[in-house]
This record gives C-alpha cells, sequence and structure tokens, in this order.
C-alpha cells in the first residue's frame, strides 16, 4: 500500500525522509478557506482533511497524509502566509517580547478502506525581545516567503525563548501525531 503526502511542502517532505518512510508526494490543489470555522484545531484539521480527501479522489488505493499549520497571534488574529516582505515584518514585528500558538491539523485516510485518522497538535512559542536589525537581516534572508506566520524555526534568526510543545509541529509536521496515526493504521 502506497503512503502520499499531499503537500508540496519540503519541510514535510524533508521530515517524512527522516522518518525513515517510503512515500510519493502528490500536492493538492484545494482552497483553504476556513469553512465559517472559528477554532484554529478546527481550521487545521479542516484544511488538513481536505488535502487528503482531494488527492484520495484520485489515488483511493493510497494511504494520504494531509496536513495544514496554522499560526495563531498573541492577539487571536490567524497569521497567513506573508503576501510580501512589508507583511512578512508586520507579523514578525508581532512576535517581539509576546508569543504565538502553532497549530497543526493532521489527517491519515485511506479511501478504499473507509478509513480515516484526524487530530492536531499545539505548541505556543514565547519570543526574545529581538532587534530590528535582526529581523531585517532575516527578510533579507527570504526564509519567510511562503511560510506561515512568516517564520521559520529551524533557520536564520534567534527568535525563541522557549517553546511548550513539538518542536516538529512548529516546523510543518506533528510527528508524535504521525507516528501514532500510522501504528492505528498498522503501516509502521
Amino acid at each position: 500500500m502506497k503512503l502520499i503526502l499531499a503537500s508540496q511542502s519540503p519541510q514535510r517532505k524533508k521530515i517524512l525522509k527522516e522518518m525513515g518512510l517510503s512515500f510519493d508526494v502528490v500536492p493538492a490543489d484545494i482552497d483553504e478557506h476556513h469553512d465559517g470555522l472559528k477554532s484554529p484545531h478546527a481550521i487545521a484539521q479542516s484544511i488538513a482533511l481536505r488535502k487528503a480527501q482531494a488527492v484520495g479522489a484520485s489515488r483511493s488505493d493510497s494511504w494520504i497524509i494531509g496536513c495544514d499549520t496554522i499560526v495563531v497571534l498573541a492577539d487571536g488574529r490567524i497569521a497567513l502566509k506573508p503576501k510580501d516582505r512589508q507583511d512578512a515584518k508586520r507579523t514578525l514585528m508581532s512576535y517581539k517580547d509576546s508569543y504565538c500558538n502553532v497549530y497543526s491539523g493532521l489527517s491519515l485516510i485511506n479511501p478504499t478502506k473507509g478509513i480515516s485518522h484526524s487530530g492536531y497538535e499545539r505548541t505556543k512559542i514565547v519570543f526574545h525581545d529581538f532587534s530590528h536589525k535582526m529581523v531585517e537581516e532575516y527578510l533579507d534572508s527570504g526564509e519567510w516567503k511562503g511560510r506561515s506566520g512568516a517564520m521559520t524555526i529551524e533557520g536564520k534568526g534567534d527568535w525563541v525563548r522557549y517553546m511548550e510543545g513539538g518542536y516538529w509541529n512548529v516546523v510543518g509536521l506533528p510527528v508524535d501525531l504521525l507516528k501514532n496515526m500510522l501504528k492505528k493504521a498498522g503501516l509502521v
């Protein structure tokens, strides 16, 4: 039985490879709307499931992994992928001596067998009182492009004072949650 990652995220691909899993990549082409949902974990889970289902529609004989990550700022706003450098800068400055919560929704489905496992993980990140210079250097690196919340935890910049929750969740894939789902499905 094949395992498919319904994502084009290089971080997710790298994590799955480091886990020693054999998989194909088939990016999901969906509208990532919120479906009127209010809670961040419900939004992330809904989008993750829709990604898996979209790919599963044409690959029903496989196990499909769908994942979505949402960053929620201290004021409760969802920080999307930045539109441009200024948008990224506004988001990064909101972290200064503050915090955010990172929610990753995860789904593992097998359409042929009618099996679906879904869940989420939350990680709270508390940030340093970093300098404007550090933000500008990070923006110059381009690492913020295409990243929810305009930030990478594994790249440049010393942002984090401490975290409560999983590191891999912040990188883009809740590894422990995925391992549990793979066990339930009998895949590991």
